[in-house]
């Protein structure tokens, strides 16, 4: 998984069906909708398993990407 610092957000979401392909990771085609696609992205069983965050608690897509990473990372 890569680490969502220095990189955009389209990047970043398409290294997930990578890292991630036996998830089914939603496809992210608009940033400004980053909420509606990081709350679908919680969902998928690897990040539920690993009670990734919902973007209601954060006022922006890297810092919700960022506690996403390090929970995925630590669990």
């Amino acid at each position: 998984m890569v680490l969502p610092i220095g990189i955009d957000l389209l990047f970043w979401a398409a290294n997930l069906l990578i890292d991630f392909p036996d998830d089914d990771v939603p496809l992210l085609y608009d940033e400004k909708q980053w909420r509606e696609w990081g709350d679908q992205l919680v969902q998928c069983d690897t990040f539920a398993q690993n009670q990734a965050p919902l973007t209601s608690d954060y006022d922006d897509w890297n810092t919700w990407a960022q506690a996403v990473y390090y929970n995925m990372n630590n669990n």
